[in-house]
């Protein structure tokens, strides 16, 4: 390093009135003590909570797993209950998954049809339309 380059660095350092110019260290959540880290995350999780409040209100829900599963749950479910195209599909694989059980599939259907296995989210969808 040049003399000149390091006389440069020590002036960016040094404030004109001689005190050293330091910059802050960034502190980690890890690094807060107990209270104020608990504080922190009480208050991000309130912030994620009203987050998705403000999500569902708008006729939304977040993505991600289990909420894409519910959708696709909903989809067979209300496939099933109409007799719709692609019913028939759901039967087929209703019988797969309960090859053992051989009126599991059929208790399904009929439980669909008379409205006593209701769609999860079926509230947003309206919402959305």
């Amino acid at each position: 390093m040049s003399k000149s380059l390091t006389i440069e660095l020590l002036k960016e350092l040094i404030a004109d009135d001689g005190v050293i110019k330091l910059k802050p260290v960034a502190v980690g959540i890890r690094d807060l003590p107990d209270e104020e880290r608990k504080a922190y995350k009480a208050r991000k999780q309130a912030e994620r909570r009203a987050k998705l409040k403000e999500r569902v209100d708008r006729g939304s829900v977040k993505f991600d797993v289990a909420t894409a599963r519910e959708a696709l749950a909903d989809a067979a479910l209300m496939l099933l209950a109409s007799g719709a195209d692609g019913s028939v599909a759901i039967e087929r694989y209703l019988e797969k998954v309960f090859h053992d059980q051989a009126g599991a599939p059929l208790t399904i259907k009929a439980k669909a049809r008379a409205g006593l296995l209701k769609p999860k989210l079926l509230h947003i969808a309206a919402k959305a339309s």
